[in-house]
Formats: structure tokens, sequence, C-alpha cells
């Protein structure tokens, strides 16, 4: 596992603070971790290390970004939306598609100003759009996927891009997701990822690695990256209390691009079809979410 971790944990990311880290490695096949640590001072307006590691692993971790009270909320929020019968059944999971739109109250989680700027330095610039994705996940859905296009038109590598294997699994990342985990996180109930699988086009994992996070961290990582929510367990494990508890949001970001709207306009397809199954159809944008993103010079992608 490669992740950011805070040298100083009383330090606050804001737009002018430097900030050290440390990468630590944690392989998934070895029950200890095997560390090998560096330092690297950055500036939360460049972080210029969080787009590298995306660039070359394809994923990282930015420790502490969420306090326990914001914590706390937005678990509440998530778990009462579906204790009320909100969102659709995938799997094991209980998913809730434009949750910015329809889980009341939660659209600040997802224009959360760390959130936003963890986007910005995976991507390695300041010039971003919103895609339209924002999910609520309770429970998981096991099974090893790319966020690149499963499924969707006709190819389930690379149809939200609608580009061909060879120029879709190249170069820096176009597009790139972050997921808020509401609790720690274990190895019964984390996310798995498989490390520099962005720059290949098979979804069969290599040298798979667990993503092992502290309630408040946040993850981001390349939609193009071969990753899973968890792997099945058996029908009597123990696994199965922490997974269904695990409690997760995502939201989806990416260059001001033509790609990146190309993405937009397939992915946001995607979840009107997801959407008909309990909301009658896509929503509009939710006003108090676009108005936190326009705040922080964020735009929104607008369907053609």
């Amino acid at each position: 596992m490669v992740a950011l971790t805070p040298l100083h944990q009383s330090q606050r990311t804001d737009c002018a603070r430097p900030i050290e880290y440390r990468r630590r490695v944690r392989t998934a096949q070895s029950g200890e971790p095997s560390t090998k640590e560096f330092s690297v001072t950055t500036m939360n307006a460049q972080l210029s290390e969080v787009a590298d590691l995306v660039s070359t692993v394809g994923w990282a971790i930015a420790k502490n970004r969420l306090d326990p009270d914001q914590i706390h909320s937005a678990r509440t929020l998530i778990t009462a939306h579906f204790a009320a019968g909100g969102g659709v059944l995938h799997g094991e999971a209980q998913v809730q598609p434009a949750a910015a739109h329809f889980v009341p109250g939660l659209s600040w989680l997802y224009a959360h100003p760390q959130v936003v700027e963890l986007a910005r330095s995976a991507l390695g610039t300041r010039d971003i759009i919103f895609t339209g994705h924002s999910d609520a996940h309770q429970g998981f859905a096991p099974g090893w996927h790319k966020d690149s296009g499963s499924e969707a038109l006709g190819d389930s590598l690379c149809g939200y891009f609608g580009e061909s294997p060879e120029e879709l699994f190249t170069g820096p990342p176009e597009v790139v997701k972050v997921g808020i985990y509401l609790q720690d996180s274990t190895s019964d109930n984390c996310l798995r990822v498989d490390p520099k699988s962005h720059l290949r086009p098979h979804v069969q994992p290599v040298s798979p690695a667990q993503v092992l996070m502290d309630a408040g961290d946040l993850v981001v990582f390349d939609v193009r990256i071969t990753h899973a929510g968890a792997v099945t367990p058996e029908p009597d494990s123990p696994q199965l209390t922490a997974l269904r508890e695990r409690v997760s949001a995502f939201v989806t970001f990416g260059r001001n691009t033509q790609r990146t709207k190309r993405f937009s306009q397939a992915n946001m397809a995607r979840q009107r079809d997801q959407l008909s199954q309990t909301e009658g159809g896509a929503p509009a944008a939710d006003a108090g979410h676009v108005a936190l993103l326009v705040s922080q010079g964020v735009g929104q992608w607008q369907e053609s």
C-alpha cells in the first residue's frame, strides 16, 4: 500500500501551509507492514507529490482531512437515508447515486474543501470540473473492476472515455475519484487496489494491496485503476458484519477537458439508468452543492 502520512498530525492543510509526509508501503500478501519511509515537504497550493503518486501508482491517501464531528454527521445522514428506504441494492451494498442531491443535508461533503484540494492535487491543476458523479454506500459490492467504464458502450474497460485501450491506458490521470470512508478500516473491510493497473488494459489484479485508512482520511485514485470494494467472505464469516456496517462516499472530478466531458456524458447516462429504478430519472443539479463548488472555483459538467 502507498499512503501519505503526516509526520505532524496537528498540522491541518490550508492553501499556504507546508505539510510533511511519509510514504508507507504495505503489501496485501504480508501480515506485517513492510515500511519504507522518506520525508516529503509540499505545499497545499501545489501538492506535486500527490500528483506524482497518482500518476505512477494510481492512488494516494491524504490523512486526517475530516474532523470527528464531520465524520459523525456524514455517517449519520447516510445510514438514516438507507434506513428510510433510500437508494438501490447493488450486491451486498445499498447505494445512492447522485447522493449530493438525494441524501438530505449531505451536499457539503461532496464539496468539502479538503476533497476539492485533494482532487486538484491529484490532477496537477486547479482547473477541474465536477463530473456529476456522487455516490453514498453502505455495505459492500465485491469484484475487481475499473471505473473507466464498466460495460459502458459495450466496452468493459474504457467505454466512458470512448477510446481504444491503447489510447486510454497511457499518460497521467484525466479523471479521479475521491473516496471518503467513515470508519477505521481493517483487513476485513478495506478497499483493495492493484497499484499501477491504471496503465494496464485488463481487470485481473497483478499485485493487489490493501488500503488501510482511519476515519477522516481520504483516498484519491485514477478511475482507470483496478480496485475492489471487498473480497467476498464466506457466508458465515465474521467479516460480514464489518462489511455490512461500512459507510463510504465517492465523488469524481476531472481536468477541464473534452476527454473529461466525454467521460461525464457516458458516466451520467449510467447514473440515470440507476436512478430510474427508484427516483424516476436524473435529478437537476443540487443548487447548494453547485454553489459550494463554484465558491471554490470548480465548474460542473453540463450535458450537451
